[in-house]
């Protein structure tokens, strides 16, 4: 009788424990998920925009698979720079919001292997993107991913900032992992290639987010370094 009542007990208790981790995941998700849309998530940081608070809006995803994916990312990055742009009010990309964009999802096959064949298609997608962000004057960034893809990223980076088309827009940039060695040299490699352009590049400062990633990759590579600091106050005395 008492193990038939303690396994009732289990059983008519797992709706509220669903309930409750449910009900937990939404708070924890409203932390790091600013909306479901770009709508959603404009209207939730509108109350902080008076406070002198300046944000951009990152769209949440995995890396295009195929052409089709990468499409549907593109049409998805334009919806957003037109939704921002409204949002942003002629403020400009200093002090009004923007988007971060990752190649990943504008092309299926960003990777360091392929950069000859695919350069010219990925740079076409995001200038397509630039050209729209400077029409509405709000920032575009390029996120920052894995280490092996910085070197194509930046040779995306430079196509733009040949392009004369985006001459005169102050909002085009990179975001830079303070947790990847190279990250002094490449913040000194952007002023000399700003500066070589005639052109003002944003530079967002991160701490980095694929720890975990670098460090095991690394080491199925067998390589005798990481291109990460290992240890958090290198990364602290790095940004």
């Amino acid at each position: 009788m008492g193990a038939i009542l303690g396994r009732l007990a289990v059983r008519s208790g797992e709706p509220l424990i669903r309930h409750a981790l449910l009900a937990a995941m939404r708070i924890l998700g409203r932390q790091f998920v600013m909306g479901r849309t770009i709508e959603e998530a404009i209207a939730r940081a509108a109350p902080d925009e008076p406070k002198g608070w300046r944000h951009s809006y990152d769209m949440l995803g995995e890396s295009a698979r195929t052409r089709a994916d990468a499409a549907r990312y593109a049409d998805s990055y334009a919806q957003a720079i037109a939704a921002i742009g409204r949002a942003g009010a002629g403020r400009g990309p200093i002090e009004g919001p923007g988007l971060s964009v990752k190649l990943s999802a504008l092309h299926p096959r960003f990777e360091a292997a392929q950069a000859a064949r695919v350069r010219g298609q990925l740079a076409s997608a995001l200038l397509d993107l630039a050209r729209s962000a400077k029409a509405v004057d709000i920032g575009l960034t390029i996120d920052a991913e894995e280490a092996e893809r910085l070197e194509f990223s930046l040779d995306i980076l430079d196509d733009m900032l040949a392009d004369p088309g985006l001459a005169g827009w102050e909002g085009f940039g990179l975001a830079v992992q303070a947790y990847q060695k190279r990250a002094v040299p490449l913040i000194d490699w952007l002023a000399e290639r700003a500066r070589a352009r005639g052109r003002r590049l944003m530079v967002r400062l991160v701490k980095g987010a694929y720890w975990d990633t670098e460090i095991k990759r690394a080491q199925e590579r067998g390589l005798g370094h990481y291109p990460v600091f290992t240890r958090k106050c290198a990364t602290d005395v790095s940004y």
